[in-house]
């Protein structure tokens, strides 16, 4: 596979990224982190992420505490893996309230696990093997905002992810779009971006919904972005022939990250067909 890619090695931060912002973890704090940073992507997505990568087998509940990060029952209870993942996450989402000045603000579970922001503000977290990642932004021009990170699958799960994610027509695009990227990583990367999605809409449309909500209309793999298409009904702020820009990056060679930004101003498709 070739592609674009984020790269974080040790202590050292995403390289091929115009700026960097404030540092997510304590300098001193070489054990559970191999690397924290705040991100500015490729020039269309305007919004920066926290990306860290952590050693899951390093971790320790007492980290809550050094961070300040709020421990929540149901975390307590959960696995060691699970506490690292959320932990990794929630410092993500601080970070990033940080550099919007909200540093203060407990990022509390909803009543559908999903992350209280302040008052006035979208965002998401995702965290997947060793990565986890948060963005959030005031919902001034933005309706929804949603992070995801994906492993890559392999091919003993392509047919369950074909059978799951895409429809007949959008698993021949795809297949039409093989070249640098192989068909495991195509599918994961819709996978990735159908879930961002989700991750931004949920709040709009307020119930849960399925992959064939939406489907993917067309890959630019040099501009690092693909689009979604509204096929089914999601309420008035996601009529049927929307269509949204998702963007996605590569973690080294075995992960993908998407984003998707919802606008008010959301482009209506005026024909239904794909395109390469």
């Amino acid at each position: 596979m070739q592609a674009d890619s984020v790269h974080m090695e040790q202590t050292a931060p995403s390289a091929g990224r115009q700026r960097l912002l404030p540092p997510l973890c304590h300098e001193h704090d070489g054990q559970f982190f191999a690397g924290a940073a705040g991100v500015l992507p490729r020039d269309v997505q305007p919004l920066p992420y926290y990306l860290a990568l952590f050693r899951a087998d390093r971790f320790v509940p007492e980290l809550f505490q050094t961070y300040g990060i709020d421990f929540p029952p149901h975390i307590r209870n959960s696995v060691s893996k699970r506490q690292a993942e959320f932990f990794a996450g929630r410092l993500c989402a601080r970070a990033i309230l940080e550099n919007h000045g909200h540093g203060r603000h407990v990022v509390a579970v909803g009543r559908h696990r999903e992350p209280l922001w302040p008052p006035g503000f979208i965002g998401s977290i995702t965290h997947s093997g060793q990565y986890a990642a948060a963005i959030a932004c005031q919902g001034n021009d933005i309706a929804g905002i949603g992070i995801d990170i994906e492993a890559i699958i392999d091919s003993d799960a392509r047919q369950a992810m074909t059978e799951l994610v895409v429809c007949a027509e959008e698993l021949r695009f795809l297949r039409m779009c093989v070249g640098s990227l192989d068909i495991d990583c195509l599918l994961t990367l819709v996978f990735s971006a159908k879930e961002s999605f989700f991750k931004a809409a949920f709040p709009l449309v307020g119930r849960y919904f399925d992959f064939d909500a939406v489907k993917v209309v067309s890959l630019d793999q040099a501009r690092g972005c693909l689009r979604l298409r509204c096929v089914l009904p999601l309420g008035d702020r996601l009529a049927v022939g929307q269509e949204h820009e998702v963007y996605f990056d590569f973690l080294g060679d075995a992960s993908v990250l998407t984003t998707v930004l919802l606008t008010h101003d959301a482009h209506t498709a005026g024909q239904p067909a794909l395109a390469a």
